[in-house]
């Protein structure tokens, strides 16, 4: 294909998927996906090779989309399906790891043939069953599940599944907001594609979609082999929930892919941060993808040359019924693990552990009296680590980049008053560049009756490493009036007038100082 016309449609499907994840993010009802981001638009080809994603898609998402779809093409498969389909799942083992993020796919057809997938994945404000936190202990605590199921058949919505997800949630026009705002998102991305076909006269994407995975194949490829071949390892520990939890990560380096095996990390355990291997596959390629070609679009020409392998029954691939809402609480630390071992021969492009994973506080309070209730999730960053040519920076998203919650609309839509939100000076760890600050923040609960707060916490006991001689980054605190949270992975009750206050850990440091 003609370099020149390569570059114009590979800028138009990310175009695309931009214009999807507008519409998305511009309708939804929620502060998660509004103000969070927590969400992806994607567009896979026929054969569901991960092709485009907005610019907004978070890194799990996006790696889990191919897997999503290959889950759910194995209910529905692509001859079953018709215009105006809709497939939808909320499965953690089909999906995105936990219940809350339901998952959405349409085919799309142009000249009455399927030419290309497009799917929307958002994280809901509510999925039903128990607060979400880490405590629970089964995955049926942890709310409605629904399998692979059509939510549209021919473009008529399955009113029942509408109807038994809204009677199953607390927010149910919320909840509903969303799933419509993504369905306009596909609808969005679906107009789109059938437009630009039509305008360049193309039959479908399949030789564009061959083009851009041979470019950025040999893109990653090239980058790869400056890798010298080899077995490397690095380890990452975690608070876990009551015990601390340690992930393995073997890595082998050939001139042609990549394996990871996590062999020897700890099993799965009794509470909910365990996770799925859909969600484990995809933070552990997003390092690579830092390390090797963070400037070329994910798609299934770099992701083809990964194999990851992580033992049913451990944390990092536990089997159902396990507990996986806090899921992320050990994804977002993978990344440490591959820093660590490939430290020791790409020592220029590693990042000393970040002050992950993404700290997220829902609070829920109910008034009996008066019939109302109000829910509402909070999301918080620590620093990020350092590398060879910069200080960490501070209150980062990474891996995720999930956006804070703006102090004026928390305050908006909860009943909460914040009393501080700054950097929390010397928690980055120390070293020829330091790690990125964590931030303080803390908020009094404004509600008449009891407040009940998720918090779903991490490096509270377990600090950043740091990494080619730098120091490792403070850890992070819950208090509650000032007292410190027994654990801070539960659900604590605020009454009027209580203040809690969020220490977010800081980043590890890079090289003696």
């Amino acid at each position: 294909m003609n370099p020149i016309d390569l570059e114009i449609y590979w800028n138009r499907l990310i175009a695309i998927t931009d214009e999807a994840g507008a519409a998305l993010k511009r309708t939804s009802f929620s502060t998660v996906v509004r103000e969070s981001n927590d969400f992806a638009c994607v567009l896979l080809d026929p054969q569901a090779r991960l092709l485009a994603q907005s610019s907004l898609s978070i890194p799990g998402f996006i790696g889990t989309a191919p897997l999503s779809l290959a889950g759910m093409l194995k209910v529905f498969p692509r001859e079953t399906l018709v215009p105006g389909d809709i497939l939808f799942t909320n499965d953690p083992w089909v999906g995105t790891g936990h219940l809350p993020d339901a998952t959405m796919v349409a085919p799309v057809f142009f000249g009455g043939r399927l030419v290309a997938f497009a799917m929307a994945v958002a994280h809901l404000s509510d999925i039903g069953g128990r607060q979400w936190s880490a405590d629970a202990n089964e995955v049926f605590e942890e709310g409605i599940r629904f399998p692979v199921m059509k939510l549209a058949e021919a473009g008529q919505f399955n009113q029942f599944a509408l109807q038994m997800l809204e009677a199953n949630v607390r927010l149910p026009q919320q909840v509903r907001g969303d799933i419509e705002a993504q369905v306009g998102a596909l609808r969005v991305a679906e107009r789109r594609l059938v437009e630009m076909l039509d305008e360049y006269g193309l039959t479908g994407i399949d030789e564009i979609a061959d083009a851009i995975f041979k470019a950025s194949e040999e893109a990653a490829l090239r980058e790869l082999r400056l890798i010298p071949p080899g077995v490397y390892t690095g380890s990452v520990d975690s608070d876990g929930f009551d015990e601390q939890v340690s992930i393995k990560a073997t890595i082998t380096v050939t001139p042609d892919g990549v394996t990871v095996d996590y062999t020897g990390s700890t099993g799965q355990v009794r509470f909910g941060i365990n996770e799925t291997f859909n969600h484990t596959y995809a933070y552990t390629l997003y390092p690579f993808k830092c390390l090797l070609s963070p400037g070329i679009p994910n798609n299934d020409g770099f992701t083809r040359l990964f194999k990851v392998i992580a033992p049913e029954g451990t944390i990092v691939n536990a089997r159902p019924p396990a507990a996986v809402g806090a899921r992320h609480l050990i994804g977002h630390q993978l990344q440490a693990a591959v820093f660590e071992a490939l430290a020791q021969v790409m020592p220029d492009r590693v990042q000393a552990d970040s002050g992950t994973p993404l700290w997220s506080v829902l609070l829920r309070g109910v008034d009996v009296v008066k019939g109302s209730s109000f829910s509402n999730i909070l999301f918080f960053n620590g620093g990020m680590g350092a590398m060879r040519d910069r200080d960490g920076p501070p209150a980062s998203g990474f891996p995720a980049n999930i956006s804070n919650t703006p102090v004026e609309v928390a305050e908006t839509l909860a009943p909460i008053l914040f009393g501080t939100k700054r950097l929390a000076d010397g928690s980055g760890g120390a070293g020829a560049h330091r790690g990125g600050l964590g931030q303080v923040v803390s908020f009094r609960s404004r509600w008449p009756g009891r407040l009940r707060v998720s918090l779903l916490t991490d490096r509270t006991r377990v600090p950043a490493k740091g990494i080619m001689g730098g120091e490792p980054g403070k850890v992070g605190h819950v208090l509650l009036n000032g007292v410190a949270v027994d654990n801070p992975k539960s659900v604590v009750d605020m009454a009027e007038d209580d203040v809690l206050e969020l220490g977010l850990p800081g980043g590890g440091g890079y090289g003696a100082g």
